[in-house]
């Protein structure tokens, strides 16, 4: 009898450390916004924009583009440019490529019924030089001047691990 109150007490108290490990979780987004486009397509000339407060200037951030698009959606890779605006007034602004499938060919977004988002680092453990509000624009430079299948473009910037 002793035997089995000794092994109920520790399956108790392992529920108690997982439930507390689960609460203890902290969610590391500190922004996230999208913007929709309403025709379900990103004009080349539609350029995203996003208004960021930094409060921060000691925390790493990963910064990460989401583009969520339509299952149907089979371009391989978008070419974009991302431009920072530092409260400062000094600008940053990077060429990248973002790849929609793998060498094999296969999606590397992730799809859950008719939606798929496909989720891109542009900076990994970045520090904001100064607080203040960053300006992050978006451009689009795909060759075509419509990019059928794209439902919304989003930023996010999230505590780095």
């Amino acid at each position: 009898m002793r035997r089995g109150f000794q092994v109920e007490k520790t399956f108790i108290f392992f529920c108690a450390v997982t439930v507390i490990s689960f609460m203890s979780c902290v969610n590391r987004t500190e922004f996230e916004q999208y913007q929709k486009f309403e025709k379900q397509s990103w004009n080349r000339f539609n350029i995203i924009k996003f208004e960021v407060p930094v409060d921060d200037t000691k925390t790493s951030f990963d910064i990460v583009l989401v583009i969520r698009h339509l299952p149907e959606f089979k371009i391989k890779e978008l070419p974009v440019n991302v431009t920072f605006y530092m409260p400062s007034g000094e600008i940053r602004s990077a060429e990248h490529i973002i790849k929609f499938t793998d060498n094999a060919g296969e999606s590397l977004s992730e799809c859950l019924g008719d939606l798929c988002d496909l989720s891109f680092m542009l900076r990994e453990g970045f520090n904001f030089p100064e607080a203040g509000t960053v300006r992050i624009e978006i451009e689009n430079k795909w060759p075509r001047l419509e990019l059928p299948g794209v439902l919304e473009v989003g930023l996010l910037f999230e505590k780095a691990r």
